[in-house]
C-alpha cells in the first residue's frame, strides 16, 4: 500500500494531504484475478471501488447476452451510483485483467462526502461523463426534486412545544435554586461570616445548583458569578473580573494557540503515527505502547479533547489491523488504553489540559506561585505513575484477547507517505513547541512567568501566518477561555475573603474527629469529587472542591497543589457518557465500531479503584518531597 500515490487517484485528488492520510486505513485493499466477478447488477450497493491498476469490464445482461457498457483503468471508481442513489447495482462489473483495487464502506464513503465537497464535486463530473456516454438513460434517474420530496418527508412542528418545555425547564432550575438559597441563609447567617461572604457563599451554592440542573449552559452560569458579585456589592469590578488580566488566562490562550496549531498543520496526526509505527507483537505491551505513546505527547499537545477526538480513528484502524472486532476485550481493551493515555493522564503536566490552569489558579497566590512547570511534573511523578501503572494492570485483567498478532506496518507507511515531507507551516509549529517546553521548563532559571512564554508562542505562530484570523476565531476555545477567567476572578474573591478560614474551622473540625492524617483525607477529597461530578460539569466540579479542601489542607499540613493534583486525578469519571467530554469525544470519534458504553463502564468503576490505590501510594512519597508534613 505504500507503493501507492493516492493522489494520482482522481476520487481523492481534491483531498489536502491530512484528509488523504486519514482516509487510507479506511480502504480495503484487494486483489482480483482476471474473469472474477466483483459486481452483480440488481445486487444492494453497500461499497463502491477505486481501480489502481488493471482493467474492469462494465456490462448488461440482456436476454441473456452480456451487452458491454465501458471499460475502466487505473483511477476510474465504480459501484458510486447505487451509493448515491440507494438503488441496486445498475450493472455487472468483473476483472477484464488481473485487478488491484480499493473498497470503501458505504459508511465510510457518506463520511467522505459530508467532510469533503470535492468529492461531491468529482463524483458529479463522473456521473455526467457517463450519462453522455450513455451509460444509463436519462429516463432511469429520478429528477432531484422528486427524490427530495418523496425520500424527505417534513415532520410536523414541535417548536411551540420544545419551547414550552424547555421554559419549563429552565424555570424549574430557577425556582430550585432560589428555593436552595433562600434555605441556607438562616444557616449560613449563623456563621458570622461578612454580609459580603455571605453573598459570596449563596452565590456559590447557587451556581452550583443551577450546574446540577443542567438547565442552562455551564459557560453562562461561569459568567454570572463574577456578575452577580459586582451587582451584589461582594467585590469590586476589578476583583471580580481580575482572572482576565491573570497570568493563568494568558497561558491558557497561548497554550490554546499551540494546541490549535499543531492540530491544523497536520502535525499531531504525524507525531502520533510516528508514536505508534513500530508497535509490539504482544497483547499487554500493545496497550501499553499506546498509552505510553498518548502520555508522551501529553505536554507536547496541551488538548485532552484534542488528543482524544484524533486518536478514536486511529486505534480503531489498529484494531482492525489487529483482527479485533467490534465489543471483543482486545477492542475494548485497546481503547481504554488509548483514553487513559491520550486524555486521563493530562494532570501530569501543567500544560496537559486547560483544567490543569484552571486548577493552578484556583490555589491561594502563594502556593501558586510556588509551582513551575519542572516543580508541577516532578509533584505530580508519584501520582501519575502509581495511577498509569495501577489503571493498565486492571485493564490487561479485565480485557484480555484470546489471541493476538503484530501490527501491519503498511498502513502507517502510507499514511505518512501521504503526508509527505513536514511543510513549513509544521516546522514553524514543531519549533515553537520545542520553544514553549524549554521556557516552561527552565522558568526557575530566567525568572519569565510561564503565560508570557505562552504568548510569544502564539505570536510567533500569528506573525509567520501559521495562525490566521479566521483559525483564532474557529480553532480557539474562546468559550472556555471567557469562562476560565470568570471563575479564576470569583475563586480569587472568595480566597481573599473570610470564608476559607471559616471553612478551615467549620469543616475542618469534622474532619479532624474523623482523621488527621492525610492517609484518609487525600481520599476522601477524591471520594468527594467523584460524588461533586455526578451532577458538575469538570471546571465547576474542581472550583467547589478547591476552594471548599484547601483550607482544611492547610490545618493538617498538606500542600494545596497536593489538593489539586488529587481533584484532577480524580475527575474524570464516565459512569455516564455526559459526565466526561474528553471520553464522550473518544467514544464519538471511534464511531461505535469499537465498544459500547455498558462495556466502558465498568472500566469507570476499575478508575475509581485506580484513583484512590495511586492517592494512597503517593503519600509517602509526597511526605519525602515535603508536600505533606
Amino acid at each position: 500500500m505504500q507503493n501507492i500515490d493516492f493522489r494520482n487517484i482522481p476520487l481523492f485528488s481534491g483531498l489536502d494531504r491530512i484528509s488523504l492520510a486519514r482516509l487510507i486505513p479506511r480502504l480495503v485493499k484487494r486483489e482480483a484475478p482476471e474473469a472474477t466477478l466483483l459486481v452483480a447488477e440488481g445486487d444492494p450497493g453497500d461499497c463502491l471501488y477505486v481501480i489502481v491498476s488493471g482493467l474492469a469490464k462494465v456490462y448488461r445482461l440482456d436476454g441473456g447476452e452480456e451487452r458491454e457498457l465501458a471499460i475502466l483503468g487505473a483511477g476510474d471508481c465504480f459501484g458510486e451510483m447505487s451509493l448515491l442513489r440507494g438503488e441496486p447495482r445498475s450493472a455487472s462489473v468483473s476483472a477484464h485483467t488481473d485487478l488491484v483495487l480499493f473498497q470503501l464502506t458505504r459508511e465510510n464513503f457518506d463520511d467522505l462526502l459530508r467532510r469533503h465537497h470535492s468529492l461531491g464535486v468529482h463524483l458529479a463530473e463522473v456521473l455526467a461523463g457517463r450519462l453522455a456516454q450513455a451509460y444509463t438513460e436519462s429516463s432511469s434517474l429520478p429528477h432531484p426534486a422528486a427524490t427530495l420530496a418523496g425520500d424527505t418527508p417534513v415532520p410536523p412542528s414541535s417548536s411551540g412545544f420544545a419551547a414550552a418545555l424547555l421554559q419549563r425547564r429552565e424555570m424549574r432550575a430557577v425556582l430550585l435554586t432560589l428555593v436552595g438559597v433562600l434555605l441556607a441563609y438562616p444557616f449560613l447567617s449563623r456563621s458570622g461570616l461578612p454580609w459580603r461572604d455571605l453573598v459570596l457563599l449563596e452565590l456559590l451554592l447557587g451556581a452550583t445548583i443551577a450546574w446540577g440542573c443542567n438547565a442552562f449552559s455551564y459557560h453562562a452560569v461561569a459568567v454570572s458569578l463574577p456578575v452577580l458579585t459586582v451587582l451584589c456589592g461582594a467585590a469590586g469590578a476589578e476583583k471580580a473580573f481580575a482572572g482576565f488580566s491573570s497570568p493563568s488566562w494568558f497561558l491558557v490562550l497561548g497554550v490554546f494557540a499551540v494546541s490549535a496549531a499543531i492540530s491544523r498543520t497536520g502535525l499531531l496526526y504525524r507525531l502520533v503515527l510516528l508514536m505508534v509505527h513500530r508497535f509490539p507483537r504482544r497483547y499487554g505491551a500493545q496497550t501499553f505502547a499506546l498509552a505510553l505513546a498518548g502520555l508522551l505527547l501529553t505536554p507536547v499537545i496541551p488538548s485532552s479533547n484534542g488528543r482524544a477526538v484524533l486518536s478514536g480513528p486511529l486505534v480503531l484502524n489498529i484494531c482492525e489491523a489487529l483482527g479485533f472486532s467490534k465489543d471483543s476485550p482486545g477492542a475494548v481493551g485497546m481503547g481504554m488504553a488509548t483514553l487513559l493515555g491520550f486524555g486521563h493522564m493530562s494532570f501530569m503536566f501543567m500544560n496537559g489540559t486547560a483544567t490543569c490552569f484552571l486548577a493552578l489558579g484556583l490555589l491561594p497566590k502563594e502556593a501558586a506561585a510556588s509551582i513551575s512547570w519542572g516543580s508541577w511534573a516532578f509533584y505530580a511523578l508519584p501520582l501519575g505513575i502509581a495511577y498509569f501503572a495501577v489503571s493498565i494492570l486492571l485493564l490487561l485483567f479485565m480485557y484480555r484477547p484470546v489471541e493476538t498478532k503484530a501490527l501491519p506496518p503498511e498502513v502507517i507507511e502510507a499514511q505518512l507517505k501521504a503526508l509527505g515531507k513536514m511543510t513549513r507551516k509544521e516546522k514553524i509549529s514543531l519549533w515553537v513547541v520545542v520553544f514553549s517546553l524549554l521556557g516552561f521548563v527552565t522558568e526557575p532559571l530566567h525568572g519569565i512567568n510561564g503565560a508570557w512564554v505562552a504568548m510569544v508562542s502564539f505570536l510567533l505562530l500569528f506573525v509567520t501566518s501559521v495562525l490566521d484570523e479566521g483559525a483564532v476565531r474557529r480553532d480557539i476555545d474562546w468559550n472556555f477561555l471567557i469562562s476560565f477567567g470568570a471563575l479564576i476572578g470569583f475563586g480569587g474573591v472568595i480566597s481573599a475573603s473570610s470564608i476559607p478560614g471559616a471553612a478551615a474551622a467549620s469543616i475542618g473540625g469534622i474532619i479532624g474527629s474523623i482523621t488527621t492524617s492525610g492517609w484518609l483525607f487525600l481520599p476522601l477529597v477524591a471520594l468527594t469529587v467523584y460524588v461533586l461530578r455526578l451532577s458538575l460539569p469538570l471546571p465547576a466540579g474542581l472550583l467547589v472542591s478547591i476552594l471548599v479542601f484547601t483550607p482544611i489542607a492547610g490545618t493538617l499540613g498538606i500542600h494545596p497543589f497536593v489538593i489539586a493534583l488529587v481533584a484532577l486525578v480524580a475527575s474524570n469519571p464516565f459512569f455516564v457518557p455526559f459526565q466526561n467530554a474528553v471520553y464522550q469525544n473518544f467514544l464519538e470519534s471511534t464511531e461505535g465500531k469499537l465498544f459500547s458504553h455498558v462495556q466502558a463502564r465498568r472500566y469507570s468503576w476499575a478508575q475509581l479503584a485506580a484513583v484512590l490505590t495511586a492517592v494512597v501510594l503517593s503519600i509517602p512519597v509526597w511526605r519525602l518531597m515535603g508536600l505533606i508534613q
